[in-house]
């Protein structure tokens, strides 16, 4: 490969010193290790066999496959867990964000960072307040295609919705997100008509880069915001052609009443049980109105995984549903990185492994920006028994987002730290995750808790295990609970013992 210096990430190789940066740092990597990260590199565009990296990495010998899947382990150590991608049955394949010296469609030109934007929650301007969710998925999903631009760095959701309904100079709130470019905007639905009006600003000026107002029928509503994203990446990175790029887009539904049942379902709380139960209406209706829709398959999928999670004593057909809607969401939506991520989680509480960890590497690979990826396939890592890559992950989608904390983000950080048996770390993140219907979440505390000899406090959140679930036992609980390692369900069942919870 080419000579030059290669950055992707907080890293920096230098393959002519055959020197590794990691924010800056002089990394130690093996002679071996480095050579694969290269070949990696080179071939970034595919999956590289097992065989091709064996004999490029150790030429002339014969060498075990183990010694490479160490030498990955040392990859993925330094650089992160989703810098490398398993592929099973195939290889490897580098899934690191795209190096900075050959950019593919989309990326940022050689020796520039990528342009930091920010997209604010449009502003609803209709009088009911109650179609609030429908500006914010317009919000949501622009931010989802910018996402997809490598050339562009994007701030997630869940640091600028903390601007939402607040008066915003722009020049400040590029400050605080650290963002060159800012976009704002309103909606308004005028019967059947919607009007959309969009200005992207330059943050360190607060001038105005470009300003549009759409006045379309409501149907159009995909093709706006199709435009919207086309123009601004247009506007700042010129040289690529938005209408022409090689990317993933997600096909839109056909009918508009399914996005809005979407969007009004997943906008309500999922952890009270009376909005979960009108969520899983809204998707299910959303599903009959345009049954090739796949984003309401992947989230009702969720929503009766929940439930068979909670329920240890529920029958398996649930769970069956849940995989079947999920597949169903890929087979719609292949390049839909939220369908594949689903997926994997539902493989996961099936015990299917592989499949678990290909679909969650897969919507990573999608759309590597994405935290709630990251974090979806930390948490896999995680039950597979790569617990110290599967932390590694869960954190990087906090350094991502800073702002980045569901309370099922809290609980699979407490669970990895739980799996690598660092208890005193693990007990403040299990704290900050125990919800009300959170079972697994509050098993582990106590598990947590009595290992740290706190008797008490883990008789409390025994009892919180009991109150969701009355009938909860030992091994109830850890045969739902999908460790791979017999060593992992072995421990967990040894810590809810000393917990009090019934055998």
């Amino acid at each position: 490969m080419a000579a030059g210096i290669v950055r992707f990430g907080r890293v920096e190789v230098h393959p002519d010193a055959r020197t590794l940066f990691v924010d800056g740092v002089a990394a130690k990597l093996g002679a071996r290790a480095f050579d694969l990260l290269l070949v990696l590199i080179e071939h970034r565009d595919r999956v590289v066999g097992k065989e091709e990296l064996l004999d490029r990495v150790w030429p002339g010998l014969v060498v075990e496959e183990n010694n490479l899947q160490v030498h990955i382990s040392a990859l993925r150590k330094l650089l992160g867990a989703g810098a490398v991608a398993t592929v099973p049955g195939r290889g490897y394949r580098f899934t690191a964000p795209a190096p900075e010296d050959s950019p593919a469609a989309g990326a940022a030109p050689p020796g520039h960072e990528p342009l930091s934007i920010a997209v604010l929650p449009f502003e609803n301007l209709d009088a009911d307040r109650d179609k609030d969710y429908f500006a914010d998925g317009i919000t949501e999903d622009i931010i989802t295609e910018l996402s997809r631009w490598r050339s562009l760095a994007v701030t997630s959701r869940n640091s600028t919705f903390r601007f939402k309904g607040r008066a915003v100079d722009m020049q400040a709130a590029g400050r605080e997100l650290g963002v060159r470019y800012v976009v704002e905007g309103s909606v308004r639905r005028l019967g059947e008509r919607l009007r959309v009006t969009v200005q992207l600003i330059d943050s360190g000026t607060g001038t105005h880069v470009w300003g549009d107002r759409f006045d379309r029928p409501l149907a159009d509503v995909f093709a706006v915001q199709d435009e919207v994203v086309q123009t601004i990446v247009g506007t700042l990175a010129g040289r690529m052609h938005a209408m022409g790029a090689d990317r993933a887009r997600r096909k839109p539904p056909s009918s508009l009443d399914a996005y809005d049942h979407t969007l009004r379902g997943n906008a309500l709380p999922w952890d009270e049980p009376a909005a979960a139960a009108e969520a899983k209406r809204a998707f299910e209706h959303a599903i009959e109105l345009d049954p090739g829709y796949g984003l309401p398959h992947s989230l009702l999928a969720v929503l009766l995984a929940r439930d068979w999670e909670r329920d240890l004593g529920g029958p398996v057909d649930v769970l069956d549903r849940a995989y079947a809607l999920a597949q169903r969401a890929v087979e719609l939506a292949d390049d839909e990185s939220t369908c594949h991520t689903i997926l994997g989680q539902i493989c996961l509480e099936r015990r299917s492994f592989e499949l678990a960890l290909r679909h969650t590497e897969r919507g990573v690979e999608i759309n590597p920006a994405n935290q709630w990826n990251r974090a979806d396939l930390g948490l896999v890592l995680v039950y597979l028994g790569r617990a110290d890559e599967g932390l590694e992950m869960l954190q990087s989608a906090r350094r991502a987002d800073p702002y980045f904390g569901p309370p099922w983000y809290w609980r699979g950080l407490g669970t990895a730290q739980f799996a690598l048996r660092r208890y005193g770390d693990a007990l403040p993140d299990l704290e900050r995750g125990a919800t009300r219907g959170a079972l697994r979440g509050w098993a582990f505390l106590a598990a947590c808790r009595a290992t740290l000899g706190l008797a008490e406090p883990a008789r409390e959140a025994v009892a919180q295990c009991l109150a969701i679930q009355p009938a909860a036992t030992i091994g109830t609980l850890v045969a739902r609970i999908p460790f791979k390692r017999d060593i992992d369900n072995r421990r967990l069942a040894e810590c809810l013992h000393r917990a009090g919870m019934p055998a």
